[in-house]
């Protein structure tokens, strides 16, 4: 967790209600100067919060690689003190659309202390990112609070996960953290993607199990449907038992499809 012994404080400005937010920060965080006054200038126009709010706002985002650098900073008008132990983000372009998730936990975020502005500096690795964009595309990415429930993805075996195209598995994450939990004890498929191949289909699917306990399904025959005609059939074997509240993530390829689409995939009856 950051330590915050040398001080500097400085006042950024007032919110709505008047009282002024401070931007601390310290010698131990070896902020360099030009970053400083990055804060600095920030922090002096971002947006008046109300009382009680926390945000988190993005200021600077860099490609190292297959990873993502940021800058951001903290601000908050809640009136005492706090600690958050676990705080999940996510990371949005322009339109919204989240581009990766990440899980901070008390080694990125600051002590919190009332009514004031503090930095951090995070990275987005490849393994948190679900979509590629453009260099342009870094200025006008934002963070956001996740603040709706997900359906955790269970841990699969190596051998199940590289059955996954890299475009599929991120499109995969990135919807299991756009679509709401599946209903309490409830149990059902979520197609995800489809991707269409000279003679075969490979469906990405999320099994989502809403019970409070494991749901054994050691062997689940699905239907590649068109229109109203099955036009393929496949079995697949899950290697463990759904977790309860938890998503399984599964790839399935249908052979011999002549049809053209669009497909849905259900489970036979």
């Amino acid at each position: 967790m950051l330590g915050f012994r040398k001080r500097k404080r400085i006042d950024t400005g007032t919110t709505e209600t008047g009282r002024q937010l401070t931007l601390v920060f310290d010698d131990e965080m070896g902020i360099p100067k030009e970053d400083e006054y990055m804060f600095r200038y920030h922090a002096k126009r971002l947006p008046a919060l109300l009382e009680n709010q926390l945000s988190i706002e993005l200021l600077h985002a860099e490609r190292l690689g297959d990873s993502l650098s940021l800058v951001a900073l903290f601000r908050n008008t809640l009136p005492s003190s706090f600690e958050i132990n676990e705080l999940p983000v996510l990371l949005l372009n322009k339109d919204h659309v989240p581009l990766g998730r990440k899980v901070l936990s008390q080694v990125d975020l600051p002590n919190f202390e009332p009514w004031t502005s503090k930095p951090v500096y995070l990275d987005f690795f490849a393994d948190e990112l679900f979509a590629d964009f453009e260099t342009e595309e870094l200025m006008s990415m934002r963070l956001v609070f996740q603040m709706n429930p997900i359906d955790p993805l269970q841990m699969i075996l190596e051998d199940e996960l590289a059955s996954f195209s890299e475009a599929a598995w991120r499109q995969l994450r990135r919807t299991n953290v756009s679509t709401p939990p599946v209903g309490e004890n409830e149990f059902n498929l979520m197609l995800v993607s489809v991707e269409p191949g000279e003679m075969d289909v490979t469906a990405t699917l999320l099994l989502r199990n809403g019970y409070d306990r494991e749901l054994n399904v050691e062997q689940l025959p699905l239907e590649l449907v068109s229109g109203n005609e099955t036009v393929a059939q496949a079995l697949v074997r899950l290697n463990e038992p759904v977790q309860g509240k938890h998503a399984y993530p599964i790839s399935v390829v249908f052979n011999d499809v002549t049809a053209i689409g669009p497909f849905t995939v259900k489970i036979k009856q």
